[in-house]
């Protein structure tokens, strides 16, 4: 029958039976408590973050401060972070928690005059600049440089190639390939890229050429628009001369029609004034079929010259 256990040895002796104690399991060990929020003073930016500029933070910081951190920033305590990334002491200070995603929110937060945000600690570092990187790409918020530099780095991290790397990003393997070849722009190139001087189909094509031939792409010269046709004059031919302009003394300018040319508008500073006649105060207009003849005298003429113009064509004509 079963029953409690007792000691052979206090059987022997005629002791009372004595209940044998069972071992206690060793108690695992505690986990530090750790805080809901943390002040922004005691956060480290990681120093493996692909964004290389914050940009524009005001509008975040002025949701934030209508709304608050709707989104908790995700840190590392600072002695986990370090036995996965000693290198990073120098970078990382003595402050407790580093930053793993929401560097913009605590930046902005800053802005708006917080002092202290919500956040989820994780209590490892393990893939954490893999998961970095993952997860800005999922942003859609990078640069195209910083995209690059960042595939580049997911390659180099784990030893995997172009293909396997866009699949962990949600990416092609074409667009990866097209991302990878602007870190071989010349520095220079980079730049411009980066601040919007050179465009991005530019920069991808610019980068498959070697570095010595590599350069900024010459702007398109504009096309010059063709000059208006003019009636063509045969040589030697006959001209049509023109009386001046009343109460001007000089002719209006061949070529001019319609209200610039009675109004006598002046020409281009630099340029000659068409309506001076070279000799004998007369202007010249080319021959050419009667409406060109008839727009050219209507706006040379005034109303009178023009009515006594066609009393003697049509005397002439009656002849």
């Amino acid at each position: 029958m079963a029953g409690k256990r007792t000691s052979l040895a206090a059987l022997m002796v005629g002791q009372p039976a004595v209940p044998e104690q069972q071992p206690r399991a060793a108690a695992a060990p505690a986990t530090p408590k750790r805080p809901q929020s943390v002040k922004l003073e005691d956060l480290a930016d990681n120093p493996d973050n692909p964004r290389e500029s914050l940009r524009d933070l005001q509008g975040l910081a002025d949701t934030i401060g209508d709304e608050g951190v709707l989104q908790d920033l995700v840190v590392v305590p600072r002695d986990v972070w370090l036995a996965a990334y000693p290198h990073h002491a120098d970078k990382i200070g003595d402050r407790p928690y580093v930053i793993q995603h929401g560097h913009r929110r605590r930046h902005a937060a800053a802005l708006a005059g917080l002092t202290e945000v919500p956040v989820k600690v994780r209590e490892s570092a393990e893939s954490a600049e893999e998961r970095t990187l993952i997860e800005n790409f999922q942003r859609d918020d990078l640069t195209p440089l910083e995209e690059a530099r960042a595939l580049q780095r997911l390659i180099d991290l784990r030893g995997i190639t172009l293909r396997e790397a866009c699949r962990k990003v949600g990416k092609s393997p074409g667009w990866g390939s097209q991302r990878l070849v602007l870190l071989r722009l010349k520095p220079e190139l980079q730049r411009a890229l980066a601040d919007g001087t050179l465009k991005l189909e530019d920069a991808r094509e610019i980068g498959k050429l070697p570095p010595e031939e590599q350069a900024m792409p010459v702007a398109p010269v504009a096309p010059v628009a063709p000059a208006a046709p003019v009636a063509p004059v045969a040589s030697g031919g006959p001209v049509a001369s023109v009386a001046p302009e009343p109460g001007t003394g000089t002719a209006p300018a061949a070529g001019r029609t319609g209200r610039a040319a009675r109004d006598g508008a002046a020409p281009a500073p630099g340029t000659a004034d068409p309506r001076r006649p070279s000799s004998g105060g007369y202007g010249v207009i080319p021959l050419g079929p009667p409406s060109v003849i008839a727009a050219e005298l209507r706006a040379r003429l005034s109303r009178e010259d023009l009515e006594t113009l066609v009393e003697l064509l049509s005397a002439s004509v009656a002849r």
